[in-house]
């Protein structure tokens, strides 16, 4: 008969420390002390709330996670300035902006990032091993009456790995402290071997994970005639029909849809309407056909010149050679027969200085006191600086200039001069927007109806100078006959 081995007797669980309870926060500072007294380092408080002083009263030494994050930081910044440096200046040079290949300026933001980068991993990952997580599980956590040091109880752990324990007078040490309770804590003596569910789940997780690497991986590789597969229909990929494609829904089985009649393009309003231009573009055809006409009559009578009125040539030798007579006025000579004078354009803006166009000469909206009001305003904000407050052409511009007597300066316009005055509105407008001379357009800055209203504000001021009694309200003119009376 074969005999039976005897089964060996389980182990004695062993100790993991002695762990004392009390009520209060006064009791476990006061239990802290003693035992840090008593020599012991390797013990930990837990309490359901901070209590302030606990590190002093356990022993507890600063931590080395400051220093460790500090030349975690200064590897980063040293890998990324070595980096910038080898690329930059060594290995692919390149001149950008004109700065020097090793620009320490332009490391900064990289320099910057990187030691943030390095500091933040560090402090996470150092946090971890100083304090020996991960930890699936912990002794304590056996002890029925430890459950309650999330509510209202603290706790004082001695730990068996101390190297001045001795498991008799670290009982007698803690009990000299009047715990509420004393307990011995031993390590968990169930199995640590993970189940062969646990790996075989793990297993198959892994796998899992390695199948949206290979479709990445394939669809990197390789060429498909078929959209990628969207979850979400992003801006890159839109259910949509292109120009050239054919539909259903409309009866011609075009995308592309024709102009509603009367669409106007945004912007191109602004190219043919008198509001935004100061003068008619339908009439300006017309305008330039009739100063064509006469050029072009101009340009007949001098082919229909005879040949023998050349002029005499020792005279156009000498107007051509004689530099002084060159510039000296022709004499003129009466003519037989004086050609009629082409008539010209009745107010043409010509004859104000400014460019040949059908300017309009209404307002294109209602000129109220909301509209004169502000474009003085806007006259007194942009125009002032040179026109003056009152349009008389003497602003601090001016004066600044004609205080540096540089020679070169031309003075502002006056908005009084009849030349100005005679000007139509629509040429008022396009001087402010396109500005004349030395100065500067405004479309830029000013809305057209803020350019009308300084339009308005301009035929305001000059009407200010050439006032009649009519142009005073009723209800005022007493006040006016009054006033002149006591004069």
């Amino acid at each position: 008969m074969s005999e039976k081995k005897p089964q060996a007797a389980p182990a004695k669980p062993k100790s993991f420390g002695w762990i004392a309870e009390y009520v209060d926060e006064h009791s476990l500072l006061a239990a802290s002390r003693k035992v840090r007294d008593s020599g012991y380092t390797k013990t930990d408080a837990y309490t359901p709330f901070p209590v302030h002083g606990i590190d002093e009263a356990l022993g507890i030494k600063p931590t080395i996670l400051p220093f460790i994050v500090l030349g975690a930081g200064f590897t980063g910044l040293f890998t990324a300035l070595i980096l910038q440096y080898w690329t930059n200046a060594y290995d692919y040079k390149y001149i950008i902006s004109g700065k020097p290949f090793a620009s320490w300026p332009a490391n900064i933001p990289v320099a910057f990032e990187l030691t943030i980068l390095f500091s933040a991993f560090t402090t996470f990952l150092g946090m971890w091993a100083l304090n020996g997580l991960p930890k699936l599980s912990n002794p304590l956590f056996n002890s029925e009456r430890f459950d309650r040091v999330t509510n209202d109880r603290f706790f004082l752990h001695v730990d068996s790995r101390d190297k001045y324990f001795n498991r008799e007078s670290v009982k007698d040490l803690l009990a000299g402290t009047k715990p509420e309770s004393l307990e011995e804590v031993v390590e968990d003596s169930s199995p640590t071997a993970l189940p062969s569910v646990i790996w075989l789940g793990l297993g198959f997780l892994f796998c899992a994970s390695l199948v949206p690497v290979a479709v990445v991986l394939n669809m990197r590789a390789g060429n498909d005639e078929n959209p990628r597969w969207h979850v979400f229909f992003d801006m890159d990929f839109q259910p949509k029909k292109k120009a050239q494609q054919t539909t259903t829904i409309f009866a011609d089985a075009r995308i592309a849809r024709p102009q509603v009649p009367g669409t106007v393009a945004r912007g191109s309003l602004v190219n043919e309407d008198p509001f935004y231009l100061g003068f008619d573009p339908t009439k300006q055809a017309s305008l330039n056909a009739a100063n064509n006409i006469r050029l072009v009559s101009a340009a007949d009578d001098k082919a229909e010149k005879p040949a023998d009125t050349a002029p005499d040539t020792a005279s156009e030798k000498s107007a051509t050679t004689d530099p002084v007579k060159a510039d000296e006025p022709a004499k003129e000579t009466p003519a037989a027969n004086p050609p009629a004078p082409t008539p010209t354009p009745a107010a043409t803006p010509a004859a104000a200085g400014g460019p040949n166009l059908p300017w309009i000469t209404e307002f294109p909206l209602e000129v109220d006191a909301s509209l004169i009001a502000l474009g003085k305003t806007k006259f007194e904000i942009y125009c002032s600086v040179c026109h003056g407050y009152a349009g008389d052409g003497d602003g601090l511009v001016h004066r600044r200039a004609e205080q540096l007597q540089q020679g070169y300066w031309l003075p502002p316009t006056s908005v009084h001069d009849p030349r100005i005055q005679a000007q139509p509105i629509g040429n008022i407008f396009y001087t402010i927007s396109n500005g004349k001379g030395k100065m500067a357009g405004y479309g830029t800055v000013l809305s057209p109806k803020e350019r009308w209203a300084i339009v308005s504000y301009v035929r305001a001021l000059q009407r200010s100078r050439n006032a009649n009694i009519e142009d005073v309200p009723v209800e005022m003119r007493a006040k006016i006959e009054e006033a002149k009376k006591a004069e």
